[in-house]
């Protein structure tokens, strides 16, 4: 019998106002990789990017790692993003990265919705979070959380 069991976790931490920092790992028990991607806040612009491979099949997948820095540059907001990122990193490079990085991407506004929760309760821990969910969202018509 043939299985397959892949994980994939993502996680986000802001080194500044302005960035969130994904660290993204897909791990099955033949591929193992992982991205280190800066992501502008304000316009998901993605604004360096570093990949690892440290389980792979075949010699040629290290060469897909430098193929990531045409992702510098691209908004995770802008029209048709998933579709780019596929092409351009994963026919062009490795589709495991380019999944990575579109996991990344659909985390952009979790990420922003866990900050700014965060920061309200620090300043007010008695904050009613749903209804502060449901205005913050309501606040950022950009959001995919809606």
């Amino acid at each position: 019998m043939i299985t397959l069991n892949r994980s994939q976790v993502i996680g986000a931490e802001f080194p500044d106002e302005d960035t969130v920092r994904f660290n993204g790992i897909q791990d099955d028990h033949i591929y193992s990789m992982e991205i280190n991607m800066d992501v502008r806040i304000a316009d998901g612009k993605i604004l360096a990017i570093e990949g690892i491979m440290k389980r792979y099949t075949n010699f040629v997948c290290p060469e897909a790692v430098p193929v990531l820095q045409t992702a510098v540059g691209v908004s995770l907001r802008e029209e048709g993003w998933e579709r780019r990122i596929m092409k351009e990193i994963g026919r062009k490079g490795c589709e495991h990265f380019a999944e990575i990085i579109i996991e990344c991407g659909h985390c952009l506004d979790q990420a922003r919705l866990s900050k700014a929760i965060w920061e309200v309760l620090e300043k007010d821990p008695g904050t009613d979070q749903e209804q502060f969910i449901q205005s913050w969202i309501d606040e950022h018509p950009e959001n995919q959380l809606a």
